[in-house]
């Protein structure tokens, strides 16, 4: 009979066991519901709720279940673990749910699952970051079209492009460290939601578990989801980031020609022997779709969420688990294409000037000559209809103005000189991109060796956990 039925005498229906169970998911927090579970004993006995007798006795038989894997058998894997716990080891393996419910527990479980899966996205996007920095840096005088609407617009250049899909990514990346924050908070020691009669110790488990702090109103902490939607939300976010560079190189692979893309993130046609399909970024885009889905659950689920517990929260794990796993996976396979991608810098160079892509570098030179702007937009609006230095001089004469000299239009339609005029901070000089390129090696530097201190942290907490569970196993006495 599973433990935790109590006053039920009657064995769940077999349907409403297989509808309730969380167990195909639970494998996900199979080994942090460990890590709890000996923080928890370790909390116990230095409250004096158990001896140390007991706590040996406990923790040996948690870290046995933890060698033997995930259980098969169960409502979820926290009833799973303990009924194991208490097959093995008795009465003593009976008192280790002292002080505790499965809704802090599960709730500590989550959090520690959403902090890694954050840590382990950042890690993700610092790579991709990474790549795209270096390829930009790798193209720095490549000049390409630039479009608005999809329509050619202004020439620009293939590093300046590239350093905007970075800092997309960059502020992803700050949106895991800023919500890895709030996710880091323990809520062991809440028990269901109003806390427990026995004394406890909540700041010590919270240390023990590498958590910043505690989540503190005992109601909150088992009640509150936020943490995962910030989580899913930030794992979205990025999803909608790669899906747009994934729909440029879907683009840039097909008449735009600007891409050649690595053999190892395309595939053939199943019929026609020629193709190459870019699959890989497909797929990508695809799983953008999906997170929002995710996301958009999630937050349905919450909305309506009476305090404190209620078990419709556990239909919001599986998102958490999916959709974390899926952001870092497209991450790190986005990153691994863009590193591998060939760039025809030729052709991009050569579409430079298509559409008339230097019209509003004519219109500014009017300007500069005293022409008012919206005159000056009107003047090669007319012209961009046949834009030779003949007909622009024949407008202006018609307009009642002294006509551009010749030398300076051909330097407007020379699209290297154009894109080099833009000095500006943010703009497409050469001066300018390798000062935007330079800054970002710089934060990605700092940006690294933050992210390796915050898992440096965590790490030695859970370290210093096992030094103290070994030192209660290793100690004589009850």
């Amino acid at each position: 009979m599973s433990v935790v039925r109590s006053r039920l005498e009657k064995e769940m229906d077999k349907l409403a066991l297989a509808l309730t169970s969380s167990l195909e998911h639970d494998v996900n927090i199979f080994y942090y519901d460990i890590l709890v579970d000996l923080a928890h004993v370790l909390a116990l006995l230095k409250a004096g709720h158990i001896t140390k007798g007991e706590a040996r006795e406990i923790l040996k038989v948690i870290i046995e279940v933890r060698e033997e894997g995930m259980p098969k058998e169960g409502e979820d894997v926290h009833e799973a673990i303990e009924a194991r716990i208490i097959e093995k080891v008795g009465s003593a393996g009976m008192k280790m749910h002292t002080a505790r419910s499965r809704n802090d527990e599960v709730a500590t479980c989550l959090r520690l699952f959403a902090r890694d899966a954050l840590l382990h996205l950042a890690y993700s996007l610092l790579r991709l970051r990474e790549v795209i920095v270096k390829r930009a840096e790798e193209n720095v005088g490549v000049v390409m079209p630039g479009f608005t609407h999809l329509q050619y617009a202004q020439p620009t250049k293939l590093s300046h492009h590239l350093i905007a899909w970075h800092d997309m990514v960059a502020r992803d990346f700050q949106r895991c460290v800023e919500a890895f924050k709030r996710v880091n908070l323990c809520p062991l020691g809440s028990a269901a939601f109003a806390s427990t009669q026995f004394s406890l110790d909540r700041h010590y488990a919270a240390k023990l578990l590498g958590f910043d702090s505690i989540a503190e109103n005992s109601e909150d902490a088992v009640a509150s989801r936020d943490f995962l939607i910030e989580s899913l939300f930030v794992a979205t976010s990025a999803m909608l980031t790669l899906s747009r560079i994934a729909e440029e190189i879907i683009l840039w692979a097909s008449e735009f020609d600007f891409v050649e893309l690595p053999d190892e993130y395309a595939s053939s046609s199943s019929i026609m022997p020629q193709k190459k399909n870019p699959d890989v970024a497909e797929i990508v885009r695809g799983r953008a779709a999906k997170l929002i889905g995710d996301l958009t659950a999630a937050m349905g689920i919450y909305k309506a969420m009476p305090l404190a517990y209620n078990r419709d929260f556990q239909e919001m794990n599986p998102l958490l688990y999916e959709s974390m796993q899926s952001a870092s996976l497209c991450c790190e396979v986005m990153a691994g294409m863009l590193e591998k991608i060939r760039f025809k810098k030729e052709v991009m160079e050569e579409k430079a000037g298509k559409g008339f892509s230097v019209a509003t570098h004519i219109a500014d030179e009017l300007v500069k000559m005293g022409v008012p702007f919206r005159k000056a937009h009107k003047i090669v609006g007319k012209l961009s209809l046949n834009p030779s230095y003949k007909n622009l001089r024949k407008i202006m004469e018609e307009e009642g103005l002294e006509p551009m000299d010749e030398e300076t239009f051909k330097r407007c339609m020379d699209v290297r000189a154009v894109v080099e005029s833009r000095k500006n901070v943010g703009g497409t000089a050469e001066e300018e991109v390798k000062r935007m390129i330079t800054k970002r090696i710089s934060s990605l530097q700092q940006d690294t060796k933050a992210v390796a201190e915050i898992v440096e942290k965590v790490a030695k907490s859970i370290e210093g956990l096992y030094e103290e569970i070994n030192k209660v196993i290793d100690s004589g006495g009850g």
